[in-house]
């Protein structure tokens, strides 16, 4: 029988007050010559309300678009900057009383599992902050530079579940003794893999899930 306790975190929205699309502006501002920079950052405001309003449709929908704005972008160069882009973009950004309270679980035993749909190299220095192992994806790569393909089907909805299901097989997790915090609708199947399921600052529909299911709710920030 397992006995081994995990936590499963997703990343934007909950643990932190980010988007997945703020660090392409960020890397698209250092390393786009210009006159295409003025170009792109010019078009901006229209990519930023169709994603948004593609993401009320279809999460899954909404990352690939995103994600593919990565389209031949060099890739060493892009990962070169993700540590300055943790430090400068998502640390300032992490929700304290979220850190703590993984903090407090990983004291008690509980292995910490980050779940996200942010790419793979941008989450690893969160990862490592937090001793916690990363479940994320990753862009694909060819002769050098980013094709602006997910390498695994966008982590979001039922593949947050599967991940976590599939975590939990490897790694002998017990999940009905086990954490899940999300924040959107789309961390829901997640949050029902486990026995002790967390809505974070919840959006109006998952609050709505949440109080039906009785699940507690937590303000983290």
């Amino acid at each position: 029988m397992n006995s081994a306790r995990a936590a499963y975190c997703d990343v934007d929205g909950t643990l932190s007050a980010t988007q997945i699309a703020s660090p392409l502006i960020y890397f698209k501002a250092r390393l786009t010559p210009q006159p295409l920079r003025a170009l792109w950052f010019a078009g901006l405001p229209f990519r930023a309300a169709y994603w948004l309003l593609l993401d009320k449709f279809s999460r899954e929908a909404s990352n690939r678009t995103i994600y593919a704005a990565y389209s031949n972008m060099d890739a060493a160069r892009v990962k070169a900057l993700a540590a300055e882009c943790y430090r400068s973009y998502l640390e300032p950004r992490l929700l304290h009383e979220g850190l703590q309270r993984l903090e407090r679980l990983k004291g008690e035993g509980v292995q910490l599992v980050l779940v996200t749909g942010s790419l793979d190299f941008l989450m690893q220095p969160l990862a490592e902050r937090l001793q916690a192992e990363l479940v994320a994806p990753g862009l694909e790569e060819r002769a050098g530079r980013f094709t602006g393909r997910l390498t695994v089907l966008p982590m979001t909805g039922e593949r947050k579940a599967d991940a976590v299901r599939a975590h939990a097989q490897r790694c002998g997790i017990d999940l009905q003794s086990s954490f899940a915090f999300g924040d959107a609708l789309g961390d829901l199947p997640m949050l029902e893999c486990v026995g002790k399921p967390v809505a974070v600052n919840p959006g109006r529909r998952l609050a709505a899930q949440a109080a039906r299911r009785g699940w507690p709710i937590e303000r983290w920030r």
